[in-house]
């Protein structure tokens, strides 16, 4: 009888162990970034930092091997199109031949071709994966439209928003030429990072933006609403991507998306957000 109890503790602590095991967290690299190839679609015009130059590569190098030697990502997520996921890992599986300028040559448009040679996707992304012997990107955005000309116009319409968007988007823009303006990469990617810039970015469709409400149409909170879908399907694009034995994800998108991101991550319980200056 003795036996027996011995066996069903033994039992009882190796189900609690495999469970215990089983819920472990994984733990999430997030980093927000400017977009290297700067094509000046967003409200914020960053100051022009060339990515290409030998002092941003020689730190890009730095950063990729730092993360690999403090963090070792399992999977890497990208702010890319999710529904042209083959085409994204056909670029990588040239990147990683060493022949990914086989398919730069082949793209005309000046503004395209730049993307896909200065952009953070290629240039840090594909540079981390080869480098952690990462065999594919997954890629996340849902690419909902958003249309902030309209908003823009809909804040002119009324001289008090018109004076709120401009004021704040001056501080946004200072905010984050203060931190382009870093004289490493690294340093610029830890105050982007910076808990109040992020919540600064994030604070301007709360304050801002959601307050728009032309004739009761409420156009701001819609196109607010919309911010906020485009990012819950991003981050489900992430949710579901999760291969089985991956312990540790570095999430690469744009400070806009990163500063909605924290809080998601902040409050799943499934994930460990560690912070980029531990690891930078």
């Amino acid at each position: 009888m003795l036996i027996t109890l011995k066996k069903v503790s033994l039992l009882i602590v190796l189900f609690v162990f495999s469970f215990s095991f089983s819920q472990e967290k994984i733990n999430v690299l997030l980093l927000g970034t400017y977009h290297f190839n700067n094509p000046g679609s967003d409200a914020v015009k960053n100051t022009e930092r060339n990515i290409l130059t030998p002092e941003n590569q020689k730190d890009l190098d730095q950063i990729t091997q730092s993360i690999i030697s403090k963090f070792k990502p399992d999977q890497i997520f990208v702010e890319s199109n999710f529904n042209k996921k083959d085409d994204l890992n056909n670029q990588y599986q040239l990147y990683l031949n060493n022949q990914y300028s086989k398919f730069t040559d082949t793209v005309k448009k000046p503004r395209y071709k730049r993307y896909y040679i200065e952009g953070e996707t290629s240039q840090l992304a594909f540079r981390l994966a080869k480098r952690a012997n990462i065999n594919q990107i997954y890629p996340i955005d849902s690419l909902i439209e958003m249309r902030l000309d309209i908003l823009k116009k809909e804040m002119y319409s009324k001289n008090e928003t018109k004076v709120l968007f401009e004021k704040e988007l001056a501080k946004m823009t200072q905010s984050s030429n203060r931190c382009m303006e870093k004289k490493s990469l690294r340093d610029v990617f830890i105050c982007l990072n910076e808990k109040e810039d992020l919540a600064q970015n994030k604070g301007f469709y709360i304050s801002v933006a959601n307050k728009i409400n032309s004739d009761g149409k409420y156009f701001g909170s819609n196109l607010v609403a919309d911010w906020y879908k485009r990012n819950l399907i991003m981050y489900a694009n992430i949710q579901n991507q999760l291969e089985p034995k991956t312990k540790n994800i570095f999430v690469l998108v744009g400070t806009g998306h990163a500063a909605i991101f924290k809080e998601f991550f902040e409050n799943d319980e499934n994930f460990n957000l560690i912070e980029v200056d531990d690891i930078l």
